[in-house]
């Protein structure tokens, strides 16, 4: 716990404190933050393929077809957790090449076991977080479609074989 005399020496610091002042500090210091790029707000990384993210994103609309607001939401968040689970992939393969190195061939068994760090278990929840992003904005986006869908055929007059035969029966 700081005491009373650290506390204000702490606000009377910070006061000091301006941070960057020119345009090229300010981004320098806007990616303070990206340690892995998981869950960076940047969706592309420096080192990452824009055409590879592109050609993912065409591929995305051309299978989705999404219309209108809410549709392209969820698919463009649908898309960014694809893209980011591909980077963890990376991440993790690079992690395990790294300890399998670094132990002469007993690296890997000791990751996977546990026993390398924390490493590996921090990318399976990480992992597991953008595989429910992933999979509950695409089940957003298939509702909002089906229920598109179900209401442009009311609108046009289409009726199901089933109501014809239910009207017939009674």
């Amino acid at each position: 716990m700081a005491t009373q005399k650290q506390i204000l020496a702490n606000i009377k610091n910070a006061k000091l404190s301006t941070g960057p002042k020119t345009e090229t500090g300010k981004a320098l210091i806007a990616k303070n933050a990206i340690k892995h790029g998981i869950f960076s707000k940047q969706i592309v990384l420096k080192e990452e393929s824009v055409d590879e993210f592109e050609q993912l994103k065409k591929e995305f609309y051309s299978q989705f077809q999404p219309q209108g607001l809410l549709e392209k939401l969820f698919l463009e968040r649908a898309l960014t957790a694809a893209w980011r689970l591909s980077r963890m992939m990376q991440i993790e393969s690079i992690l395990m090449n790294h300890a399998t190195k670094k132990s002469f061939g007993r690296g890997l068994a000791d990751v996977l076991s546990g026993r390398q760090g924390d490493e590996l278990s921090l990318l399976c929840r990480y992992e597991t977080s953008l595989e429910k992003i992933l999979f509950r904005s695409l089940a957003e986006l298939r509702d909002l479609q089906s229920t598109r869908i179900s209401h442009a055929e009311i609108e046009i007059g289409f009726v199901s074989q089933n109501c014809i035969e239910e009207v017939e029966e009674n």
